[in-house]
C-alpha cells in the first residue's frame, strides 16, 4: 500500500488482510459498512491522493495529510475477525472571528462495525470542539452517538442518534487528539444517567417493509414527535431512509395505505442481494392489510411540546 487512491481502490482486500472473518465478509452489511469507511476517506480535501503516503503497522493502516489551505487530517483503519474500526480527525485552518480573536476547530469521527450473533452493529462516535468564548486552555466540546443495527439478513431494523450539547474541556487545542475528542461519545452509552442527558434524540425502528416508527425529542425546543413514517421506496428499504418530505419536524400529515402483493414484489425486486430480499419479505408480512393515519388517535401520539 502506497497512497490513499490505492487504499480506496483496494479497500475490501485491505480490510481482509487486516483480519476480518468469513462471517462478517459474507454478511450483506459488510458492503454498506465499507461504504461508511470510504465516505470518511472521500470527505477529506485531498487534492492529489496519489501523493499521500499510507503506512501499515501490524493490524492498522494510517496516514496524515495537510491541504494547501491549511486543513489537517489524520486517518486510522483497523480490523479483527469480528470488528472493523476507523477514525478520522480533521482540523480546519483557523480564521479570525468578528471579535478579532483566532477561531480554532477540530473534529473526530469514529466508525465501529461489529458482528455479534449474526447481527451487525454500526456505531458512529463524533466529537467536535472550538475555542469560541474560551481562554487559551479551555474549549467547547460537543458529542454525538449513532447506532445502526442490521439484522441477520442485512436489513437495517433500527437507527438511533443522540446529540449531546457543548461542555467545557480543558487543554490546548493543538494537543487535543482523537482520544479526547471521542472520550465522551465512547463513554456515555455505558452509563444510563449520562446516556439520557442528550439534548436531542432521533430513533427510527422498522415496523413493516416500507414503514418505521419515528421518535424525536429536542430538549432545547421542548418538542417531541411520535409516529409512523414511510421509507423511501427507491433507496430506503434496506437502510431505512425516510421518504422525501418526512424528514422535518413536526412531520407533515402521514397516511399509509395497504399495498397489493404486486406492489410489494415490485419494491423488493429492486434489491439485488437475495439474502436482503428475503429479509425484506419477512417485514412485508401483513403489509397488504396494514394502514396508518397520523390523524387517528392510538398508539402514536404525534407532535407535542415537552
Amino acid at each position: 500500500m502506497s497512497n490513499v487512491r490505492e487504499l480506496r481502490h483496494d479497500l475490501v482486500d485491505k480490510v481482509l488482510e487486516l483480519g476480518v472473518g468469513a462471517e462478517f465478509l459474507e454478511h450483506p452489511a459488510f458492503i454498506p459498512v465499507l461504504g461508511e469507511v470510504d465516505s470518511l476517506l472521500s470527505s477529506m480535501n485531498i487534492a492529489d491522493p496519489e501523493r499521500v503516503h499510507v503506512s501499515e503497522y501490524g493490524e492498522k493502516i494510517v496516514f496524515e495529510y495537510k491541504s494547501d489551505s491549511g486543513d489537517r487530517y489524520s486517518f486510522e483503519l483497523s480490523a479483527s475477525e469480528t470488528t472493523i474500526r476507523c477514525v478520522k480527525v480533521e482540523e480546519p485552518h483557523s480564521f479570525v472571528g468578528n471579535d478579532g480573536s483566532t477561531v480554532r476547530r477540530k473534529e473526530a469521527i469514529e466508525k465501529i462495525a461489529r458482528i455479534d450473533d449474526g447481527e451487525v452493529l454500526l456505531t458512529t462516535n463524533y466529537g467536535s470542539l472550538n475555542n469560541v468564548g474560551c481562554d487559551n486552555v479551555h474549549y467547547n466540546l460537543s458529542s454525538s452517538v449513532e447506532k445502526r443495527i442490521y439484522d441477520k439478513n442485512g436489513v437495517m431494523r433500527e437507527r438511533e442518534h443522540k446529540h449531546y450539547g457543548p461542555r467545557k474541556g480543558e487543554g490546548y487545542i493543538h494537543r487535543v487528539g482523537a482520544k479526547e475528542l471521542l472520550s465522551f461519545a465512547r463513554w456515555v452509552p455505558n452509563y444510563e444517567t449520562w446516556n439520557d442527558s442528550y439534548s436531542s434524540r432521533t430513533l427510527l425502528r422498522r415496523e413493516k417493509l416500507d414503514t418505521a416508527v419515528l421518535v424525536y425529542q429536542d430538549r432545547d425546543t421542548r418538542h417531541e414527535y411520535y409516529g409512523v413514517v414511510p421509507l423511501h421506496q427507491e433507496h430506503g428499504l434496506r437502510d431505512m431512509y425516510i421518504a422525501n418530505g418526512y424528514n422535518t419536524y413536526p412531520v407533515p400529515e402521514v397516511v399509509i395505505h395497504p399495498l397489493m402483493e404486486s406492489e410489494i414484489e415490485k419494491m423488493i425486486s429492486k434489491e439485488s442481494d437475495e439474502r436482503v430480499a428475503t429479509g425484506l419479505r419477512e417485514y412485508a408480512k401483513g403489509r397488504t392489510s396494514y394502514s396508518y393515519s397520523s390523524n387517528d388517535s392510538g398508539e402514536y401520539s404525534g407532535s407535542k411540546r415537552m
